[in-house]
Order: C-alpha cells, then structure tokens, then sequence
C-alpha cells in the first residue's frame, strides 16, 4: 500500500513546487499534470517491483498494476504506453513467473486495454465514478491473476491463510487505489483553488492601482474614510488642500489621521465644516452636496457614504471636493461682459441718435455764422470745432461697439503706408518731428479692408507724435516671415510704464488729459477683424513699439496663371 502511495506523496511534492501548472500544458486541469502523473506512477511501479521480491506468499499478486492502472487512467492511452512498457520491462528483470500466461497477466499487456478504454470517460467523472472504475479495473487484475493461477494448477496447494492473505492484498489494493485517486483529486483541486486564489488576488492588486492611478489624476480631491474617521485613501488633491491644516503630512503619513481626532482650533474653517457634514450626515442619506466658499477658493462638496454589502452596513465615507473658483470667476466675468454688451448697445443706439441733432445744430451755426458780423467768426469756429470733436468721439465708439463685418480685398501694405505719409509729414512738421519709412523685403499683398487699416496706421502714428517731444523720430517699418508680416511704429517718446500696459487697450482707459481711451481700443478691434494680433514693446525713458502682426496665411492666396496645354 505504501508502495503504491508513493506515486501521491511524490505528485505532490513536485505539484506543491511548481508554478502555475506543470510544463504549462493546458492550465489546471487532470490533462495538464500528466509528466507529473508519469513520473510518479513510474515511481511507484519501479517500488512496487523491488518490493514483490519478498512476497509472503508463492502466488504472485502485483500491486504495480495499481499503479499502472492510475497512471493510464489519467494520462491516456497514448502516454500510458510508456508505464506499460516499464512494466514490461521489471517483469523481465524481477518476474519469478514463466510461461505466455504469466507474461500477459503480471506485465500489464491484458490490463492496459481496459484502463485506455475507462480513460475517456474516466477524466469526465465524479469522483466516486472514479473509485468505482478504478475499483472495477483492480478487480479485474486479481481475477486475471487467479485465472492464470488456475490455469497453472496453483490454487488447489493454497490452504485457507493464503486465501486469507490473498483477500488482505485484493482488498489493500483497492484501498491505495481509491486512497490515490482521492488524494491526485485533492491535490489538483487545492492547486487549483491557489491559482484562481492568485489570479484573483493580482487583478484586485491591478484594479487597486488602476483606482490610485484615476484617483490622481481626476481633477477634483478624493478621500475616503472608515467610520471611525480614519483615512484609508487620498489623492494628490487632496492631500495639498490637506496640507493647509496639517503642513508636514506626506501621502504616507496621511494614511494614519483621523479627521474625527483633529483640533478643530488648529485646522481650516474648510475642513472642520467638511468634518461636521460627515458627522452629521443621517443614516439613510445617499449623499450630501454643498457649496463650500472660503478664502482660498470655492470648492463643490460631495459626501457619500460606502456600505457593505449586502447588510448595507456603513463601513465609511467618500469625500469629493471640486475646485470650482476660475468656474465661479469666469461665471462672474460672463454676467459683467453680457451687462456691458447690454449697455454698449443702449449706448451706441443713443450716440447714434445723438448725430442727427448735432449735424442739425451744425448747419443752423453756419447760417447763424453767414448772418453775424465777422467779429463773431472765430466764436462759430470753436463751437462747431467742438461739435466735430465730438461727432468723432462718436464715431470712434460707434466702430468700437459694432461688431460689423468688413469688405476685404488684396492689397499692397506699402502702398496704403506712403498714401498716409504726406498726411503724417505734414503733422510731424507741425510738432517739429521727423517721420521714417523703412519697407521690407519681399512683403506679399494681403486681405485687407483699407479703410481699417488706414484709420489703424493714424491712430498709432498720432499716438506716437503725441507722446513724444519736439525732435522726436517715428519709425514705420515692415517685415515679411514665412507665415506673418509684421508692421512696427516705434516712437522716440518716455515709454509705457509696466503696470499701464496690462490696461493699455481696455475701452475708455487713457493717460492723455484730453483722451477718451477709445483709440487703442479701435485699433484693437481692427486688428482681430484681420485675424491679427498687436504686441507692444515699451521701455520708460527710450520709446514704445507697436507691431501689428497680421498671419498671411490666413489671406486668400493670389491666383497663379493658369499653364498653358
């Protein structure tokens, strides 16, 4: 019985050792252990031949058969093969028998065909099927040996001990037959159960780190607590807002605090409300929202509570706090700019309607000018210099406030320069300044509403004369790039102080006493229309530069000839 034991004691030891399944054959199932079932019932067959040299008795009863029947029924007819030939083998080395009869009875040769046939349905079985077709193949090997006894004439010269000890080993070979097949069975399912155990272990291992990975880079601060208040998980979010009541916590350290243990005298008036929330939250409440304004920013709350299933017992709390504080600001800045559309379009409507009497008051002080005495001339002059100031203010914020869509055509950005030069020659003589055109290489004509862009070039021009003294130099110069052309206008003036050029182009802001501050917000205006952009360069006591950048690749592109066939 040890004998045949030994095949389960050595699978196991080298089933115990392995990885997950022996030569990686198919995984955990009876097929995928069979080198190891070789191995071990070969084993057993070697032992149970060393051991029937020193048999009680003169009939021969081998109990390696047990083993070769265990083998084959679970390795298959095609490997079982080679049991049956090691059988063969140890009954050519160590057989007391002779004769055909014996050969065919102790070698296997008349046993393996039952077992590779039980084979088949024997992986499919439960096991008490499995005792049962073992039992029944152990069975028919002591029949098979009784036959040839008889046939042999021994079985008259046994006297009733001998039957007795024949029927102890009949019986001991069931017992270590069924003992194996229950033991094989215990084995690969406990193997089993480790790999699923295993398996199981690192996919809650890989969706552990799947969450801290989501939890980290979801923007908003998760932390999770047990009922007790201790912190059992926290993202990178929350551990800096965290940071704020507890300065020298690190993501190891956070692990062991506990929010309910805190002072609430030493820790963030945002924190000691989020704990009382979580204190006070009711036993059947789902989850609790809440706006959280504080000095630092304003956060959105969520507090949910974690239940075990399926008692629904609460084991703890999620925290999810949102930071909402450029939402809530970029909210505040909507409403201001839909106030100030609103009031831009009450404001041109009414400057709009303002025109119409103001060109009325004009003409009658002409006609009143035609009938006073010319001693009243200059008093005329002013007032209707006066109201044509004004008309231009009016259209300047006209310009400013209607989004209108302009008329674009291609044309040379040169050209529109030096058809304003004589224009700004004329009002530099009169400051005592000197105006300088320095064109660029190569620049390509552009979309462009010449109109815009002649009011642009004047109202930068006239900026730049105004803020310089007498002697002072403009500069207007072009340059052409792969994918821009870019227009500078540099003054020689007292610059731009840094903290006024973050204001500079805000409607209505000026640093000139007479200044409306809507020039520079025209111009911008101007600019975007051509899908441009404006940069200003300025150094206090040296000048200030404007460049225009206009991208003319977003232009039409001029046509080519079409090649002639």
């Amino acid at each position: 019985m040890l004998a045949v034991g030994s095949a389960v004691f050595l699978f196991s030891n080298i089933v115990e050792r392995s990885g997950d399944d022996s030569l990686h054959s198919v995984r955990l199932t009876w097929r995928g252990y069979s080198p190891i079932l070789m191995l071990s019932s070969a084993f057993s067959i070697v032992i149970c031949w060393i051991l029937s040299i020193y048999s009680a008795i003169t009939l021969e009863i081998q109990m390696s058969l047990v083993a070769l029947v265990i083998g084959v029924l679970y390795i298959g007819a095609a490997r079982g093969l080679l049991l049956l030939i090691l059988e063969t083998l140890m009954y050519l080395m160590l057989g007391a028998g002779s004769g055909v009869i014996d050969f065919l009875v102790h070698s296997g040769v008349l046993l393996y065909p039952a077992a590779a046939l039980c084979s088949p349905h024997f992986a499919k079985s439960s096991l008490r099927q499995k005792r049962l077709i073992t039992w029944l193949l152990i069975l028919l090997s002591a029949t098979l040996t009784m036959l040839a006894a008889g046939l042999r004439m021994r079985l008259h010269n046994l006297d009733t001990g001998t039957w007795w000890i024949i029927l102890l080993i009949v019986g001991a070979a069931m017992i270590a037959g069924s003992y194996s097949i229950q033991a094989i069975e215990r084995i690969m399912e406990r193997k089993q159960l480790n790999q699923q155990m295993l398996e199981l272990s690192n996919r809650v291992i890989t969706e552990a780190e799947k969450l801290r990975q989501i939890m980290n880079v979801a923007p908003m601060m998760i932390t999770s607590i047990d009922a007790d208040g201790q912190i059992t998980a926290i993202n990178e979010r929350a551990l800096a807002i965290l940071k704020r009541s507890l300065p020298d916590i690190t993501k190891e350290t956070a692990l062991d605090v506990n929010l309910f243990k805190l002072n609430p005298e030493t820790i963030t008036p945002g924190l000691k409300h989020t704990i009382e929330i979580i204190q006070q939250l009711p036993e059947e409440q789902v989850i609790h929202n809440e706006l959280m304004r504080l000095d630092y920013g304003t956060f959105y709350i969520s507090v949910a509570p974690i239940r075990q299933l399926p008692e629904h017992n609460l084991t703890g709390v999620v925290i999810i706090a949102q930071d909402i504080t450029e939402v809530e600001r970029l909210r505040n800045e909507l409403s201001h700019v839909e106030q100030l559309s609103l009031v831009g379009k009450m404001a041109a409507s009414i400057t709009h309607e303002i025109r119409n009497p103001m060109a009325v008051v004009r003409g009658f002080l002409q006609l009143m000018r035609e009938k006073s005495p010319a001693s009243l001339d200059h008093y005329y002059l002013i007032v209707m210099d006066e109201l044509d100031r004004a008309n231009s203010i009016i259209n300047d914020f006209l310009s400013l406030a209607q989004n209108r869509i302009v008329e674009k055509q291609l044309y040379d950005l040169h050209a529109i320069i030096e058809e304003l030069l004589p224009l700004l020659w004329a009002d530099a003589n009169l400051r005592g300044q000197s105006i300088a055109f320095i064109p660029g290489q190569d620049v390509p004509r552009l979309d462009l509403n010449s109109k815009e862009i002649k009011q642009l070039i004047l109202n930068l021009a006239r900026n730049g004369m105004e803020a310089m003294e007498d002697k002072g130099e403009l500069t207007i110069e072009t340059e052409a790039t792969a994918h821009e052309v870019i227009m500078r206008i540099r003054d020689t003036g007292p610059g731009i102080p840094q903290e006024k050029l973050d204001k500079l182009f805000e409607p209505f802001y000026t640093t000139k006493a007479k200044g409306t501050g809507l020039g520079l917000s025209l111009c911008l205006s101007i600019v975007e229309r051509h899908q441009g952009r404006i940069v200003v360069d300025s150094v206090e006591g040296e000048g200030t530069t404007f460049s225009v950048i206009f991208s003319h690749s977003f232009g039409p592109k001029e046509e080519a000839p079409e090649e002639l066939a």
